[in-house]
């Protein structure tokens, strides 16, 4: 008997990073569909165990000291200008990962960053906007340039060789991966914007389930309690 699964409780999944994107865009949803992308029912469950054991690692990480995430990266902006962490200090920065060619999820997320940005300018905050593309074979540093100042003008976009963005992925603890081959492929990543403080220290992330408003409160209250 085929199990179903519902689509909302994959979107919780989803939410806290257990599950990407594509496994979404299936239709019906269930262990026989899922099973199409090589994720078995005990794949899934193990995939979804792997990721809260990630997350108690950072949890216990954070509460010891400072936290395994974030660290040196080497990109090229806009401009195909050399860009690394350092370029970042001084200023309190929000990072998400994704490309430019994503259809639906990546401009909702960036939609909600430049808003929480904005925000928190209003506050008296402020915050450098980042996005860095984990699809490096399409996304030039012109074509990045043109895609963020579609949400924000202060927002930089970064991209790099393949191997820049992998050690950059790597070093935020981002998942990505091609969905295909074709030229039309997709890439299935993770969903989280990470905050960053003036030293270039990690400080925390937040995943798709927090709206604009409650990101600008997060992030406030963060920036104040760093400044205290």
């Amino acid at each position: 008997m085929k199990s179903l699964v519902s689509r909302s409780y994959l979107r919780q999944l989803l939410c806290i990073g257990a599950l990407t994107p594509a496994l979404l865009r299936l239709q019906p949803v269930n262990f026989a569909s899922l099973g199409l992308t090589g994720i078995t029912a005990a794949g899934l469950v193990y995939y979804y165990q792997h990721i809260k054991e990630q997350k108690k690692d950072a949890t216990r990480t954070l509460s010891a000291g400072k936290a395994a995430i974030g660290g040196p990266f080497d990109l090229a902006d806009g401009d195909g200008n050399t860009f690394t962490e350092k370029d970042l200090l001084g200023e309190f920065a929000l990072l998400y990962f994704g490309f430019t060619f994503c259809p639906d999820i990546c401009p909702d997320e960036l939609e909600k960053m430049a808003k929480a940005v904005n925000s928190l300018e209003q506050a008296g905050k402020s915050i450098q906007p980042v996005f860095i593309s984990i699809d490096p074979e399409r996304d030039s540093p012109k074509q990045v340039k043109q895609y963020v100042k579609e949400f924000h003008p202060k927002m930089l976009g970064l991209t790099g060789t393949i191997k820049q963005v992998k050690d950059a992925a790597k070093a935020y603890r981002v998942y990505f991966t091609k969905t295909d081959e074709s030229k039309d492929y997709l890439v299935d990543h993770s969903i989280i914007m990470y905050l960053i403080d003036p030293k270039g220290d990690f400080v925390s992330f937040y995943g798709k389930n927090y709206t604009a408003d409650q990101l600008a409160t997060a992030i406030g209250s963060q920036i104040e309690k760093w400044k205290a």
